[in-house]
């Protein structure tokens, strides 16, 4: 209802009295705002329900209400209400209403001792309520599960429950079960924790100081991202994991970005303190592979114990320090395991990601994250969010780094609960991670911590923060560690000896420093993480290893067998009848061999060839369903009621899952999620498409950071397909690069696959490739637009099943290779437009003397592949690249000092000429015409030129 609805009480209390007796009787019988006010009243009736046993129906509320009103009736309990008790009790309800919905920026949350400003929305003469009022008696309290009382009381009970060193953002939730359950819970939040709980608290805060003040000491001046101010995400951890594994759970995944890490690391992970200590020391030697990474960036994973001896394994995502990025890695990762391990059972698996505040509010990859939380293809049921609110970003003060309230503000869009809480209240953030544990596994949804704390150091411990927030730091100067906070709560309050508190303390100094001693001395390797489980399995492959033939055969029969069973559908599904006719009937009569398979049908069968042999498939694209250009249609929707089926389905083996979703529009986060999905599901295929190539630009951090340097710096194989549609053809600057340029550059050591197909059968051999080696590798795919069904591009079913990937493609047209004066080397879409060009009259007589050879994997280039073809063509007079995008990006810049060993290689006495367009700072022309104008130049000048040409 509008802002004024507080006037109508006090002005018309007996029009309010009438209004709501109408409804009593007749809800219909009123406006939709007055109906719409009554149900929120009877909504929070709902809630006292839940919290009061003692109130058992809405009458009762009534009844009390008139039992209070001085002019006491002989009549049922509604009409014995007074319109001066009627309309005092709506504004109290309001009140009631405010704290509920506003109490949280009166909570006492700050560490540091700042406190709110009163809010406006707190304050009773906000709703009409005077000084006079403050002794009357109200039953407004059963809203939230309390006895009669008098105002003033309520308003304490309020502010106690509201304003205390938790504040409670539930009431933008939609859903009154959920809501009521979040009202009953945090009624409990200062509920008693027992002993023994408060010791494995003092234990956990003191190993992390322990742990930060041994770095300290040991490694002066080195960056270690402290932990300090924020060492209550530990047991904030501990108790989630503890009441999680309660609930089922027997794996967690925790994402976190630099500042803690190392101390989540060792004490939460459970990686080996000796290992850690061996990283600071730093010693290079031979077994070690790839160019590592400093510490703080590591991942580990280990099977250990909860708090009360419950066994949990628990992971932590290699992770550079771009904040944010990893929680969508994470994700996948949980995803993965739920799917892999648990027929996608999601109490199983649970996720933490521990944020920064500032990086929280600032940066756009939490909003992709946070949408994925309900959706289909990303539900992991539910993740925990805790926020180290260290009230500054590196030198950034809130003001400066955000515009919402609250940093966790982005967390209403999802109608998730968001609880700010006191960092120095141990006990209270026990009850709170408990309840979001129950929360998880009853609502499925995620859950909000925002821990406020503080920073003890700078960004990292060699910055001096009070160049730049002098006041805060000198505030935080005099601040106790929280493991001496706890300890002074627990012997003021909890009968705990300080001497004890002080031997737990110094044994785990006394034990760090031991270790630190055991590594010096006996001169100790880095050891490397050696993933667990599946991807153990796989071995760190060379360029070498890459170039091997992989076995990607099956035999004929087989391929017609899932051929025919991918093209038949269940007599009660009615596909579009114009897909009926141009796809289906097509594709029949390609499993049958009257006709060459497309693109799409090849790339069907290397998805149910492989759930045949018991692998499985997850491919996420914007349109992947149906493919961008409306090619793949591996999900059919049915044309009369709506419902989906995915043929390839019927292919696969009793483990083998399959999973083709249509993501949201989201780059950044929806490529981490596979990247992290792929990571885990080490014996899958998992694949993310664009809807066109240079989409991929909007996810350049998880293709640079994780994708491109994941396994040299961390030695973390994963198989991630990506699928970017790529070609000029006059579509202008966007969507027509994918901007193989970027890729090429990335390219080292191995890393990853970089292809651009012209032959259906290509892509068949190629995925099954990616699953059936003994090793992973990313796999980067210009994929085709207006090639896709080209009868040039078309394979057969006896090629797909006595063929295998070819690097190199020669140009089986040459009948005599001595007759050949000119070699065009090329990859991708402009390979098939010099072969309909040599079709044409004009270039007839060029058609025996030009041989067109495609690179189809330019990453890792096969030179001895390449030295053997181009030996073939000794009279070649004229050799060159032929590319269709300009000089600067493309393949040209990397491939020109490749071809040149080539041709040096061979023994023939030629110079590399470039074929193509000239540099420029967009990819393409945006004008049609224009485009084929240029394009018809380069394939004369491929064609007719003895030296380089530019257009």
């Amino acid at each position: 209802m509008s802002g004024n609805f507080n006037s109508v009480f006090q002005n018309n209390a007996g029009y309010v009295e009438e209004m709501f007796a109408r409804y009593s009787s007749d809800p219909n019988s009123v406006g939709i705002e007055w109906r719409s006010y009554f149900e929120g009243f009877h909504e929070g009736f709902g809630t006292a329900t839940a919290l009061a046993s003692n109130v058992s129906h809405y009458d009762e509320l009534l009844k009390n209400i008139g039992e209070n009103s001085s002019k006491e009736r002989d009549h049922s309990p509604s009409s014995s209400i007074n319109a001066d008790s009627l309309s005092f009790e709506f504004k109290v309800a309001a009140y009631v209403q405010a704290w509920k919905t506003h109490g949280h920026l009166q909570a006492k949350t700050n560490p540091l001792g700042y406190e709110a400003p009163k809010a406006p929305t707190l304050i009773p003469e906000t709703y009409g309520i005077s000084k006079e009022d403050f002794t009357r008696k109200t039953s407004a309290g059963l809203l939230i599960g309390l006895s009669i009382m008098k105002f003033e009381e309520l308003s304490l009970e309020l502010q106690k429950r509201f304003a205390g060193v938790v504040g409670a953002e539930i009431e933008h939730i939609e859903c009154p079960e959920e809501k009521a359950w979040l009202h009953a819970e945090f009624a409990k939040i200062h509920a008693p924790v027992n002993k023994e709980t408060q010791k494995s608290i003092y234990h956990e805060l003191a190993k992390a100081d322990s742990l930060e003040k041994t770095i300290a000491t040991k490694y002066i001046g080195k960056k270690r991202f402290s932990i300090e101010g924020a060492d209550a995400q530990f047991p904030a951890v501990e108790s989630y994991m503890e009441q999680a594994a309660k609930l089922g759970a027997q794996e967690c995944t925790i994402a976190i970005a630099h500042r803690g890490r190392l101390n989540f690391l060792v004490n939460v992970i459970g990686k080996p303190l000796e290992r850690l200590f061996t990283e600071f020391e730093g010693y290079p030697h031979d077994g070690l592979h790839g160019d590592c990474d400093v510490k703080y960036h590591y991942g580990y994973e280990s099977e250990r114990q909860t708090r009360d001896g419950q066994k949990i394994n628990i992971s932590m995502p290699f992770n550079p320090s771009h904040l944010e990025y990893v929680g969508s890695v994470a994700m996948g990762d949980t995803r993965a395991r739920q799917t892999m391990y648990y027929n996608g059972d999601t109490s199983k698996v649970t996720s933490i990601v521990l944020h920064g505040d500032a990086a929280f509010s600032g940066q756009g990859i939490v909003f992709e994250n946070v949408q994925m939380m309900s959706l289909q293809g990303y539900n992991v049921g539910g993740t925990i969010h805790i926020v180290a609110n260290n009230q500054v970003g590196f030198t950034t003060d809130p003001s400066d780094s955000r515009s919402a309230t609250y940093c966790t503000d982005v967390a209403k869009v999802t109608g998730s609960p968001v609880f700010h809480i006191n960092a120095d209240n141990l006990d209270e953030l026990h009850n709170l991670m408990v309840m979001a544990a129950n929360y998880r596994y009853k609502f499925k949804k995620d859950f909000y911590v925002d821990l406020v704390c503080f920073r003890r150091y700078g960004h990292n411990e060699t910055d001096e923060p009070s160049f730049t927030q002098p006041l805060l730091y000198k505030v935080i100067k005099d601040k106790l560690a929280p493991f001496e906070e706890y300890a002074k709560y627990l012997t003021t309050s909890h009968s705990f000896i300080d001497d004890e508190l002080k031997a737990i303390y110094n044994k785990y100094r006394a034990d760090m420093n031991a270790v630190y001693d055991k590594v010096k001395l006996e001169h100790m390797h880095i050891e490397q993480f050696v993933p667990l489980r599946e991807a153990g399995e796989l071995k760190l492959a060379s360029e070498k290893d890459m170039l091997k033939p992989a076995k990607t055969q099956l035999s004929l029969t087989k391929i017609k067998e899932l051929a025919v069973k991918i093209c038949h559908l269940p007599e009660t599904f009615t596909p579009n009848p114009k897909l009926a006719r141009i796809i289906v009937s097509e594709r029949k009569e390609m499993a049958e061999g009257n006709k060459k398979l497309d693109w799409g049908m090849a790339e069907l069968l290397a998805y149910a060839t492989l759930l045949n042999e018991g692998y499985s498939i997850r491919l996420a694209g914007e349109d992947a369903q149906r493919g961008t250009f409306s090619h793949r249609h591996v999900t059919l929707v049915d044309f009369e009621n709506g419902s989906r089926y995915t043929s390839i389905s019927e292919c696969a083996k009793e483990n083998s899952k399959v999973e083709i979703i249509n993501t949201l529009l989201s780059e950044e986060a929806a490529m981490g999620y596979e990247y992290g999905y792929a990571v885990r599901n080490a014996k899958g295929l998992v694949l993310w498409e664009g809807q066109f190539g240079d989409f991929a630009n909007g996810a350049q951090v998880i293709i640079d950071q994780f994708i491109a340097s994941g396994e040299t710096k961390w030695g973390q194989t994963q198989g991630l397909v990506l699928l970017l549609p790529h070609g000029m053809e006059g579509q202008g600057a966007e969507h027509s690069s994918a901007r193989l340029e970027r890729f090429l550059q990335l390219c080292a050591d191995g890393n990853m696959q970089v292809c651009y197909f012209t032959n259906a059968s290509q892509i068949y051999h190629a995925l099954r490739r990616q699953v059936t080696r003994n090793f992973r590798k990313p796999l980067i795919l210009m994929t085709p637009k207006s090639f896709l069904r080209s009868p040039r591009a078309a394979t057969t079913l006896e090629e797909l099943a006595s063929g295998h990937f070819e690097e190199i493609l020669d140009d089986s047209r040459i009948v005599k290779a001595s007759k050949v004066e000119r070699v065009l080397f090329c990859t991708g879409k402009i390979s098939l437009d010099l072969f309909d060009a040599l079709d044409k009259e004009e270039y007839k007589n060029k058609s025996e003397t030009t041989a067109i050879i495609r690179i189809e994997q330019l990453y890792p280039f096969h030179m001895e592949k390449a030295v053997s073809i181009l030996s073939h063509y000794k009279n070649a007079k004229v050799i060159g690249w032929v590319q269709e995008e300009p000089a600067n990006m493309g393949a040209w810049s990397y491939i020109r000092n490749e071809l040149h060993n080539v041709i040096k290689k061979s023994g023939i006495q030629n110079e590399i000429n470039y074929f193509g367009r000239t540099r420029r700072a967009t990819p393409a022309v945006g004008l049609e015409k224009l485009h084929f104008i240029e394009q018809e130049k380069v394939i004369k000048g491929a064609l007719e030129a003895n030296h380089s040409i530019e257009v």
